[in-house]
C-alpha cells in the first residue's frame, strides 16, 4: 500500500489583535490593576488601550481618595546619562527601577511631595514652584521670607537646601478645578509655619512665638495639624477667620525626638511618630536607631485610652497613646507628606513596618543617606533601595517618596 504524504503545511496561527479587544474587556482588566504604575503603562500600549484607560480615570481617582496609592522613590537618572533634569522611579514593592523617567528641575531640592506634587525653591528669586512631574503642570508662588532673627551672613547657608523643610497641600490641585487648595510650608531656622492660596501675592505667617521647631504637618478634618520636636501638636484653622486660629491639641512632652511625624491612619485617628538617631556606622554618621508610635485619640471620634492628654477648646480630650504594632498598615516617612497604606492591598509591601528616607539631615554624601525599613515586630532594620557605586558620587538631592498620579 502506498502512503501519500500531504504537501500542505499546517496553518500558522495568526498573532492576536490586542488593539481590537472590546472596551468592556479592557475595563475589566483596568479595574483589577492594583498599582497605579501598571495603570499608566496599560494606557501606553496603544491608542485603544489609552482611550479605555482615559475613560476610567475618574473612577480610578475616586478609588484613590479612599485607598492611597503606595509611594515610590524618586531617584537620580543613570550615571552614564548625566541628565540632571530627569529622575526615575523605584518601586519598593517590586524592588526594581521602572522604565519611566520624569522631568524634574535640577539642582533644586524637592521637598514635601504631597498628592504627587513636588515643591522646589527657585534659586533665582527664592520663589516656590509647585510641580506635578507626571502631568507637567505647575504653580508659582512668591518666596517665603526669612525671619528677621536670621543674620544676613547666615542667609546663604539656609537659603536653598535648608530654608524650606516641608510643603504640604490641603487638597490635590488636580482635583480642584477652581484651584481651591492651600499650600502650607515649614521653613527657616525657627521651623515655623506659613501658608498661601493660589492667587495670593504673599504668604501668611504664624509667628514663631506661637509655635516653632516644627517638623511635620498634615491637613485633616478641615485643619492643618502640625507637630514639633517635643511631640507637641497644634491645629491651625484658616477656614473662616480673618487671622489663622491656632490651638494646642496636645502639649509638648519632656522627650525631644530628632524628628516627629504626624500621619493619618486608615481610620479617622492621627498617628504621632517619633524618630531617634544615633552617631554610628563606618564612616560614622547620624543613623536612625528606633521609632516610637502614638495614636492621637479624640480628634475624629477615636476610642478612649490612657496616656498623655490635653483638653481641646470644644471640650474634647485628646490623648497620645503609645502603640507597638501597626497591624496590616505600613508607614512611609521622610521629606514627603507622611502616608499610611494597607499592606494587604499591595503585594510586596511589608505590613507593620516603617519605610523611611533621610530628611534634612546634614550629610552631603548621596550614597550614605539614612534610609531603610524598620520592622516593629522584631525592631530590626532592612534596606530597600540600594545605591549603585557609580551613583554615590553624583551630586544629587537624596531620594524622596512620591505618589504616582494620573494625568489629567
Amino acid at each position: 500500500m502506498m502512503v501519500r504524504r500531504c504537501s500542505k503545511k499546517p496553518a500558522r496561527c495568526s498573532s492576536p489583535d490586542w488593539a481590537s479587544l472590546p472596551e468592556e474587556l479592557l475595563v475589566l482588566v483596568l479595574r483589577r490593576l492594583i498599582l497605579l504604575s501598571d495603570y499608566i503603562r496599560f494606557g501606553a500600549v496603544c491608542k485603544p488601550w489609552h482611550s479605555a484607560a482615559d475613560h476610567q480615570k475618574d473612577h480610578r481617582r475616586r478609588e484613590l481618595v479612599h485607598k492611597p496609592e503606595v509611594p515610590m522613590l524618586l531617584i537620580p537618572p543613570p550615571a552614564e546619562t548625566a541628565n540632571y533634569h530627569r529622575r526615575r522611579l523605584y518601586s519598593v514593592t517590586r524592588r526594581k527601577v521602572l522604565n519611566l523617567e520624569l522631568r524634574v528641575p535640577y539642582p533644586r531640592k524637592c521637598c514635601g511631595p504631597s498628592h504627587g506634587w513636588l515643591a522646589t525653591e527657585n534659586e533665582a528669586d527664592a520663589g516656590i514652584t509647585l510641580l506635578n512631574p507626571f502631568s507637567g503642570k505647575s504653580f508659582r508662588f512668591p518666596k517665603v521670607s526669612l525671619q528677621p532673627a536670621i543674620k544676613p551672613t547666615m542667609r546663604h547657608k539656609f537659603c536653598y537646601e535648608n530654608h524650606i523643610l516641608k510643603v504640604v497641600l490641603s487638597h490635590d490641585p488636580s482635583l480642584m478645578p477652581n484651584n481651591d487648595f492651600v499650600v502650607a510650608a515649614i521653613f527657616d531656622m525657627h521651623r515655623s509655619l506659613a501658608y498661601i492660596k493660589p492667587g495670593d501675592n504673599k504668604w501668611t505667617y504664624i509667628p514663631p512665638i506661637i509655635m516653632s521647631s516644627l517638623t511635620d504637618a498634615i491637613y485633616h478634618l478641615g485643619k492643618f495639624y502640625v507637630v514639633d520636636v517635643y511631640s507637641g501638636i497644634f491645629s491651625v484653622d484658616i477656614s473662616s477667620f480673618s487671622k489663622p486660629r491656632v490651638e494646642v491639641v496636645a502639649p509638648r512632652t519632656p522627650t525631644k525626638a530628632n524628628k516627629a511625624y504626624i500621619v493619618k491612619s486608615r481610620g479617622e485617628d492621627l498617628l504621632l511618630v517619633q524618630r531617634f538617631l544615633e552617631w554610628r556606622g563606618n564612616p560614622r554618621r547620624w543613623l536612625t536607631s528606633c521609632f516610637k508610635i502614638f495614636k492621637v485619640l479624640g480628634l475624629g471620634g477615636g476610642s478612649s485610652g490612657t496616656g498623655s492628654s490635653a483638653a481641646a477648646s470644644d471640650g474634647q480630650i485628646v490623648e497620645r497613646v503609645e502603640i507597638h504594632s501597626l497591624g496590616d498598615d505600613t508607614l512611609f516617612l521622610g521629606d514627603n507628606y507622611s502616608l499610611s497604606v494597607s499592606a494587604s492591598d499591595y503585594p510586596g509591601c511589608r505590613p507593620n513596618c516603617i519605610y523611611y528616607t533621610d530628611d534634612c539631615i546634614d550629610d552631603n554624601a548621596f550614597g550614605s543617606r539614612d534610609k531603610g525599613i524598620y520592622c516593629l515586630l522584631d525592631r530590626r532594620f532592612a534596606p530597600h533601595y540600594r545605591v549603585k557605586t557609580e551613583e554615590k558620587h553624583l551630586h544629587m538631592p537624596h531620594p524622596i517618596w512620591i505618589v504616582p498620579t494620573l494625568l489629567p
